[in-house]
């Protein structure tokens, strides 16, 4: 059992009925999938109802769907249970004394790009357990600071408040075009005014990527005729290959996540593109954990040519981050 601010119980069996009810979209699914009666998960989602005090799932016979609230739920749920899991194999690693687990928040593009090759380079110093969790950059924070997460990977602008920047490195946005495309066979870099008649792909949020893109258009007059926006780096990319027009993405997943069929172009006008690993800045780094800082390091000059890892200033643990791999 565990409690929250309302000093309201909440059993681990009624929260893992809940989530499997989420994920299989009826209870009937989800009493299988738990390996219980289709009764007890009724039961148990019901009387988690009533403790939450509103209504986590529409109900129309045996079909399910969850309400607004139940959704805003979901997520907050998944982050309990996951942070309980945690503790559990961290008490297996102290009892067989192995080295405990690295558990990493990222966006997707870093988990994508970045979390594999840094992890590699870890080699023997990498722990038996990993945990690699994707989210937006807003709950990467929230992850560290409810500590559910050793680390946090995230593209600029990040909430620093009360976190330590261990690297933060820079590159520089790039453009994606398909290898059938006559812009593939050019080895000039892309000039953006190609964008004022071709369809413009790239990530939609206005707050990060897109918001650089924009600024960069509006000094140089240019208004693309179409667009095609999406919520990921790799949707960018795949839509390039397709034809459906150039992209402008991240060097991270363009890099890291390699993709047959497209051609990475450097663009000629520079957009910068800014990402850190971050941590808790409560959280003392245990020596696995302060190997896995130089790993990423090195990692992300091993995967983004031309990265340029820059001081992350007075606060970082590490004092001293060295240019070269």
């Amino acid at each position: 059992m565990m409690s929250i601010e309302n000093n309201k119980k909440f059993d681990l069996k009624a929260l893992e009925a809940f989530l499997a009810a989420m994920s299989c979209g009826s209870m009937t699914k989800a009493a299988v999938y738990l390996g219980v009666g289709q009764p007890a998960v009724t039961r148990m989602i019901k009387e988690l109802e009533v403790a939450v005090g509103f209504q986590l799932f529409h109900r129309n016979g045996p079909r399910i769907s969850p309400t607004d609230r139940g959704l805003r739920f979901h997520e907050e749920v998944q982050r309990v249970v996951a942070g309980l899991r945690q503790i559990g194999q961290r008490a297996e690693a102290i009892r067989t004394e192995k080295v405990a687990s690295i558990d990493i928040a990222a966006t997707p593009t870093m988990a994508a790009g970045l979390s594999g090759p840094a992890l590699k380079l870890l080699a023997d110093d990498l722990p038996h357990q990993v945990n690699v969790q994707t989210m937006n950059a807003e709950y990467v924070i929230r992850a560290l600071r409810s500590r559910t997460a050793d680390f946090g990977i995230a593209a600029n602008p990040i909430d620093h408040a009360g976190m330590v920047r261990h690297v933060v490195c820079e590159s520089r946005l790039v453009g994606v075009v398909a290898e059938s495309s006559i812009l593939a066979s050019s080895q000039d870099p892309l000039s953006l005014s190609i964008f004022s008649e071709r369809r413009l792909i790239t990530v939609g949020n206005a707050f990060r990527i897109r918001h650089a893109i924009d600024q960069a258009f509006q000094k140089l007059d240019i208004s693309p005729p179409s667009e095609f926006a999406t919520n990921t780096s790799l949707n960018a990319v795949m839509a390039a290959r397709s034809g459906l027009g150039v992209a402008i993405v991240d060097p991270v997943t363009a890099y890291g996540v390699p993709v047959e069929g497209v051609k990475i172009v450097p663009l000629e006008t520079r957009i910068p593109y800014v990402w850190e690993l971050l941590s808790d800045a409560d959280r003392a780094l245990s020596r696995h954990l302060s190997a896995f800082v130089d790993a990423f390091r090195r990692g992300c000059v091993a995967t983004v040519p031309d990265c340029v890892v820059k001081s992350p200033g007075g606060d970082a643990v590490l004092a001293d981050i060295h240019q070269s791999s």
